[in-house]
């Protein structure tokens, strides 16, 4: 398979990995426009496709949470070889989970994006036993395969976050689905250092006037710690 991205900046700088959510893609607003904010902070970055209509990519219903987790580390890899020495990874919905089940874990700090984890699919999706997978209505349809959903079903986020050994700050929409509360006692089992934030009118996606740059903002001081 291949792994379509985009890289924007010098491989002399620190470089952001940006991991879009279920159904996502590389070139959202909140990647697109944060590979240019971080640009200008002296960041450099790399937005990528867990899957995508073109030659050789990965389709979404053959994927699951582990084989995103398996893509991020190939990433990381490419860019240690080209001797990037500090990365950092942000995660959006879906790609929390895909940053946490990374085996390699060759990360220098984990920024969540609105994280979702133990997010119980099944509860959106509808079994189509004509293609054997699921369906779920999100706006436009979206096929997973069988192998994601029970993969959903088994994780463990305690022990997951448990074992995110660098600094890790998760981001909160304040009107998002996901609420700070339903994380808490994961953030509480995550290790030092560690910071929750929340930007109070935004929505899953940030899509409000202002919400991006506050998101950013809450983003970049956090990894100013840490270069």
């Amino acid at each position: 398979k291949i792994i379509y991205g985009t890289l924007r900046g010098s491989l002399k700088n620190p470089l952001i990995v940006f991991v879009h959510g279920l159904s996502g893609y590389k070139d959202e607003h909140i990647y697109f426009n944060g590979a240019r904010y971080f640009e200008k902070q002296g960041y450099s970055t790399f937005r990528f496709d867990l899957y995508g209509y073109k030659t050789d990519a990965r389709k979404l219903q053959n994927c699951t949470l582990s084989t995103h987790a398996q893509d991020l580390d190939t990433v990381i890899i490419y860019f240690r070889d080209k001797k990037v020495k500090t990365v950092f990874v942000i995660g959006h919905s879906f790609g929390g989970p895909t940053i946490l089940l990374s085996k390699q874990k060759d990360f220098d700090n984990v920024v969540l994006w609105d994280p979702s984890i133990k997010t119980n699919l099944e509860k959106d999706v509808k079994y189509i036993k004509g293609i054997d997978a699921y369906y779920v209505d999100w706006g436009s349809a979206v096929i997973i395969g069988k192998l994601m959903i029970n993969e959903d079903r088994s994780i463990n986020p305690l022990a997951l976050i448990r074992k995110i050994h660098v600094p890790i700050k998760l981001i909160f929409a304040g009107k998002g689905e996901l609420k700070e509360k339903d994380w808490k006692r994961y953030f509480d089992n995550a290790n030092q250092p560690k910071e929750i934030a929340v930007i109070p009118k935004a929505s899953h996606n940030f899509n409000e006037d202002g919400t991006e740059e506050k998101l950013f903002e809450e983003t970049l001081r956090w990894l100013k710690k840490f270069s």
